[in-house]
This record gives C-alpha cells, sequence and structure tokens, in this order.
C-alpha cells in the first residue's frame, strides 16, 4: 500500500512542492524551512512568530501567530505546506485562516514557481499524482517522483 505527503488535519490552504532543497538533506531542508520562514512567509505575514512544535507526528509547526499555524511535513521528496487556524473551533481563528489563504498560496507558489505542483488525485492504493504549476500535463508521483 503506497502513501502520501501528510497534511495538517486542519489546513484551509495546503501548497505542495517537489522536493525544493538541495541533496543534503539536513542541511537542505534547514535552509527550506529558514528561507519559508524569513523570506517568503514572514515578509508577507508579519504576525507569524517562528515556533517549533508538532501537530501528530508528522505535520511540524514552524510558524504561528495568535490565530494562524503554518506546518510543514514530507514524504518520499513531496512538500506538504499549509495553513491553519491555531484552534479550528474558534470562528476567529477559522476566519482569519480562510480569509489569508488566497494569499498564502499565492506567496508560496510565486516563491518556489519551479517546484510548485498541484494535486491531480489520490489511487487507491494511497498513492498521490500531481502535475507542476508551471508544467501543465506533467505528471509527478508520492511514490516514484517525476514520471514526465
Amino acid at each position: 500500500m503506497s502513501r502520501s505527503v501528510s497534511r495538517h488535519p486542519h489546513a484551509v490552504e495546503t501548497v505542495f512542492l517537489n522536493h525544493p532543497f538541495e541533496d543534503d538533506e539536513d542541511h537542505g531542508w534547514r535552509d527550506f524551512i529558514e528561507d519559508l520562514q524569513e523570506n517568503v512567509l514572514k515578509p508577507r505575514f508579519p504576525s507569524l512568530r517562528v515556533c517549533d512544535r508538532w501537530v501528530g507526528r508528522e505535520n511540524h509547526v514552524y510558524l504561528e501567530n495568535q490565530r494562524c499555524e503554518v506546518s510543514v511535513s514530507e514524504y518520499n521528496g513531496i512538500v506538504a505546506v499549509c495553513l491553519a487556524p491555531k484552534d479550528p473551533d474558534n470562528p476567529l481563528d477559522a476566519n482569519l485562516a480562510d480569509l489569508c489563504g488566497p494569499g498564502f498560496r499565492k506567496t508560496v507558489v510565486e516563491n518556489y514557481q519551479g517546484c510548485a505542483l498541484v494535486s491531480q488525485g489520490t489511487c487507491s492504493n494511497g498513492e498521490q499524482i500531481f502535475a507542476l504549476v508551471k508544467e501543465p500535463g506533467s505528471c509527478v508521483t508520492s511514490k516514484e517522483g517525476r514520471l514526465w
């Protein structure tokens, strides 16, 4: 049985990326997270603050403010960057996350346009299929990586 990259359980917006970090996994991952925090999201959403906690076992929350949180997870080279309300049962949190969702997506996609993905669906075995945003018709899977 295959699987795919995990999303934050309360995500209102998820941007998928195709392995945007360097070959040195640890160093490249840290550079990617730092770039996402300092150069991509905090300039656009200045109330976000760096944090370090987990939602479940696979979603690492790296940024938050009083109402929203940004988590990142990775599986087999596919990265999910998610925006979620901090408390999904709080209408203020949920509404703010909904309002920020389109700007969040636009900001992440513009900054990682070479590797931004659009989910095309999930197979019955759990494998997810993606297309590159900049190359409609391309195929990337959560199991095999880029096919065409």
